[in-house]
């Protein structure tokens, strides 16, 4: 068993999940908006509310403009490029990335995201799992300074994508110059979170930690953030 600390990165889509996961003890969150999308670009205001609220936490803002496929134009770049700026004051991450059409890693439009970051951790989002040759994907990213790539091992959850994720931790590790963090997520529960981190090797772990709450609105539990810290410990 890997001997570091393992973390738990608590995806969240408003206000009222971020005080959720903090309650349940997360010490970091991805901060997004339009979950059911699998994730946007949240409203400054949010994020503003956020820092001031839990100045402690580590918050990794998503950057993503629209449903669908990650193919930008410059257009939308100029957007993205935009929102990270503006979210620099406040953020301690940035999550992002683009694909060309024949999915593989937008290396250019990937690199203008990674720079606007300013030197700030640049996590390579879920865009990873519809690349073509991921292990070459993989490389290239490392060779970008990508310091992270969320990712379920392009299965339908992280658990089904153990054999990949596998080979992804071992690759992100293997370079000397720039090691390059595996993170799992996609169906993380604290049924599997161990076997996942204990079975692929990685330390780091994503999850929404979600339940229907009694407003009618699935938010992230802190009982649910509690029963996943307590399985990866």
């Amino acid at each position: 068993m890997n001997n570091e600390k393992r973390i738990l990165e608590v995806c969240t889509g408003s206000l009222q999940s971020v005080m959720n996961a903090v309650e349940g003890g997360a010490e970091r969150i991805e901060l997004c908006s339009a979950l059911s999308l699998d994730g946007l670009t949240p409203s400054l205001g949010l994020l503003m509310e956020v820092r001031k609220m839990f100045p402690k936490l580590k918050i990794h803002v998503l950057i993503r403009p629209r449903e669908g496929d990650f193919v930008y134009s410059d257009e939308e770049l100029s957007v993205m490029i935009r929102d990270i700026k503006a979210s620099l004051p406040y953020a301690d991450g940035i999550v992002s990335g683009a694909l060309t059409r024949e999915n593989r890693i937008d290396r250019e439009a990937t690199c203008r995201l990674i720079e606007a970051s300013g030197g700030k951790p640049f996590t390579f989002h879920r865009a990873f799992d519809c690349c073509k040759e991921p292990l070459q994907a993989i490389q290239q990213l490392i060779s970008m300074g990508v310091n992270r790539v969320l990712t379920s091992g392009q299965q339908a959850t992280a658990e089904s994508g153990i054999p990949l994720l596998r080979e992804l931790v071992a690759a992100g590790k293997a370079d000397a110059t720039h090691q390059l963090i595996v993170m799992p997520g996609g169906g993380v529960n604290a049924a599997n979170a161990r076997r996942i981190l204990d079975e692929t090797g990685a330390v780091e772990i994503h999850g929404s930690c979600s339940s229907l709450q009694e407003n009618g609105r699935k938010e992230t539990s802190a009982e649910t953030v509690k029963a996943v810290l307590n399985n990866i410990k």
